[in-house]
């Protein structure tokens, strides 16, 4: 057991950290607590057999799940199929895991330091991480123009420095500006001018806030810009990277006819 509890831990590495969902910690099993000591964290139990009881937990913003013999002495790492090939396991991460990974992604989206594009009251929001020297960021706000100016989508800008040496401090100057939107629109205007200005003041100011957001980046693994989460018509949260196509942009709107 603590050859593979070892070979688990070398393999998921550190994990991000989720609220835990139906038990305290301390009313987990032993074999439970040393794998949430070395990192993984829970998301939800359940009832798997008679004989057995189910653990999600994520590492890497990735589900996995544990099971427990009834003893508690043993632990299985893997997946839960019967004897016809349903996948109980799935089944499990399906209702439990997603949703609630959803909610807290939502949450972290909102409170990270964005910049509005569109009507407060419009009544879809879409998130985007967004680096200043990114052309596929400028190619993404183009196409969604449309339905921001029509009212019907607020594009939140969540501002990063990520691609090049200048863009951290372009990022922080629009972030640490007077008015973050009127900052964010010259480095639109000039974008095929190498952007907007940097301004030192602004620059000190918006920086913590830059780095704020590209810890965010990182922990829900986004590689690259612009990552894009949105929600569909049945409230489900979805994730695109780089420049959507047509039908996904679509999709992204909640189906909306262009304006």
């Amino acid at each position: 057991m603590k050859h593979l509890l070892t070979r688990l831990f070398i393999t998921l590495g550190s994990a991000l950290l989720l609220s835990s969902h139906t038990a305290l910690a301390e009313e987990y099993p032993q074999i439970i607590k040393h794998i949430l000591d070395r990192g993984l964290s829970m998301v939800a139990d359940f009832d798997a057999t008679p004989d057995m009881r189910g653990y999600i937990l994520e590492s890497q913003g990735k589900p996995i799940t544990v099971y427990v013999s009834k003893d508690q002495q043993h632990a299985f790492v893997g997946t839960h199929i019967d004897q016809d090939g349903n996948n109980f396991s799935a089944e499990k991460i399906d209702a439990l895991y997603y949703p609630v990974k959803a909610r807290q992604t939502w949450a972290e989206l909102a409170s990270s330091h964005w910049v509005a594009d569109g009507d407060n009251s419009a009544p879809t929001t879409i998130y985007a991480f967004y680096d200043p020297n990114c052309p596929y960021c400028q190619a993404f706000r183009e196409a969604a123009s449309p339905w921001i100016q029509s009212g019907l989508v607020q594009l939140r800008h969540i501002m990063v420095g990520v691609l090049t040496p200048s863009s951290l401090p372009k990022t922080a100057t629009i972030l640490g500006a007077a008015n973050p939107h009127t900052a964010y629109m010259q480095n639109v205007a000039q974008h095929k001018h190498g952007g907007i200005a940097v301004q030192e003041s602004a620059r000190i100011r918006g920086e913590p806030q830059v780095q704020a957001n590209n810890q965010l980046m990182q922990k829900l693994g986004v590689p690259a810009t612009p990552g894009i989460y949105y929600k569909d018509a049945e409230g489900r949260l979805h994730r695109h990277l780089g420049m959507p196509p047509a039908h996904t942009l679509n999709l992204m709107m909640e189906g909306v006819a262009k304006p």
